[in-house]
């Protein structure tokens, strides 16, 4: 039996022999036998090197699938996948266990799937909203905790709630500008702009925001980098002082 003195070292090399697997392997499509063998590799190695492991169960499935879907992992902001692609994936939810314990490995290569598929619409939609002028005389408020809401129900209701992120973004930085504006006008050589101009360089400002943030996006979908998330994410919930480190590049 291995002591808890020992446990950094063996997720060292635990870590080191997944990224061994990755890059030998790589990712894309149906996850190969090999892929199977890593979580699999992955279980049992928690049930051994734990002290007081946790029992891969229903409810610590339940837990991974919910952590993984938002919780920074995924679609933290619930603003991208839909309440249809949710339920499309809650089968897997009582499944997770079983995957770690030797079932065949499906969910995240699914849910790449799926937000593969959403992206493209989301990009599209918020350089649709950037691409016109807000108008911020209608009082209007966001919630920007996703504790507090569910993910969209539709299409429209995703649109809604990215027209007011996008709203929000664009006139927070506009409300600055303006003050800079009133603070520096009467300064030689400052040129004072018109609310026009600065709305629309508040927008151009967060698209570019928005373009980096979907770049990475778009490239953490396509590597990788979620089949890692999802190990550390396992290793995190048996114990919160367990972290998968290495990278798998």
């Amino acid at each position: 039996m291995f002591s808890k003195r020992t446990l950094p070292v063996l997720i060292l090399f635990l870590g080191a022999g997944l990224i061994v697997a990755f890059r030998t392997f790589g990712w894309g499509g149906n996850p190969p036998t090999k892929y199977d063998k890593i979580l699999h590799n992955v279980g049992d190695m928690l049930k051994e090197i734990h002290y007081s492991p946790k029992k891969f169960d229903d409810a610590f499935s339940k837990t991974l699938f919910k952590k993984f879907l938002t919780d920074k992992f995924i679609d933290e902001n619930k603003n991208i996948l839909l309440q249809s692609d949710i339920q499309a994936l809650k089968k897997y939810e009582t499944k997770l266990d079983d995957e770690i314990d030797g079932a065949t490995v499906a969910f995240v290569p699914a849910v790449c799937e799926v937000v593969k598929k959403r992206l493209p619409e989301v990009e599209a939609v918020y350089k649709e909203l950037l691409s016109k002028p807000f108008e911020f005389t209608k009082d209007e408020s966001v919630n920007l905790n996703p504790d507090q809401y569910d993910f969209p129900k539709n299409e429209a209701e995703r649109k809604e709630y990215w027209r007011k992120r996008m709203k929000y973004m664009v006139l927070d930085r506009y409300y600055d500008m303006v003050e800079n504006r009133e603070k520096n006008k009467n300064t030689e050589g400052f040129k004072v702009k018109t609310d026009q101009e600065l709305e629309k360089e508040a927008r151009d400002k967060v698209a570019k925001i928005m373009d980096r943030v979907f770049v990475r996006l778009n490239l953490k979908i396509g590597t990788d980098d979620p089949f890692n998330d999802y190990i550390n994410l396992i290793t995190e919930t048996m114990d919160p002082s367990f972290q998968f480190l290495p990278s798998c590049r």
